[in-house]
């Protein structure tokens, strides 16, 4: 996993500091610890263990000690955006997606889908027969385009109106959202 190698080189640092007189008591490995943005996640103990694993090679028995950000593993599950469907077009009879534009995008709260990044869970109202689309957001901006190379699979009984929850939205949604682009509000945020 992404700690290994980063922990490794704070330990030759540690060395280093430690030749010239310095020693340093703390490691901040920083975040990286995963949200359920997909299913398929490893349960948290085999981050804490590859952590653990990492530290004990790289400092031996003198340990320093370990401060890390969970945020957004804390905190990511915890929200869910309700956004609407608006409208629903095909470019062209030969091709086979739809564009279901959202009310939300990247500009409303949604900039970590930037370079498709984070690929967020969606829950429709519907069950049944589904078929690929391009997710877009409300802007005329042309990189409001969620996810475009990311396969997405929607109802085909999908329509203009219907809710659309995206899970694991809780990390740096609302706090990205723009305000006033393209004349849209912010997005709004409800604590329960």
């Amino acid at each position: 996993l992404e700690w290994v190698e980063p922990v490794r080189q704070a330990s030759e640092l540690y060395r280093q500091l430690r030749h010239h007189h310095l020693e340093l008591e703390w490691i901040n490995i920083g975040g990286g610890l995963p949200a359920t943005y997909q299913a398929n996640l490893q349960p948290f103990s085999s981050y804490a263990q590859t952590i653990q694993q990492a530290l004990q090679e790289s400092f031996g028995s003198t340990l320093p000690q370990l401060m890390i950000e969970p945020g957004r593993f804390l905190v990511a599950d915890a929200g869910v955006i309700q956004t609407e469907v608006i409208l629903i077009a095909q470019k062209s009879y030969q091709d086979e997606k739809r564009w279901v534009y959202l009310d939300i995008g990247k500009f409303g709260g949604l900039a970590e889908t930037m370079d498709e990044c984070i690929k967020y869970r969606l829950r429709t109202p519907h069950a049944g027969l589904t078929g690929p689309v391009i997710l877009a957001g409300p802007t005329c901006d042309s990189a409001d385009v969620l996810y475009e190379k990311t396969s997405y699979d929607l109802p085909l009984h999908l329509a203009i109106g219907d809710r659309i929850e995206i899970l694991s939205a809780g990390a740096y949604t609302s706090s990205y959202a723009s305000v006033g682009f393209n004349g849209f509000p912010p997005l709004q945020t409800y604590c329960l």
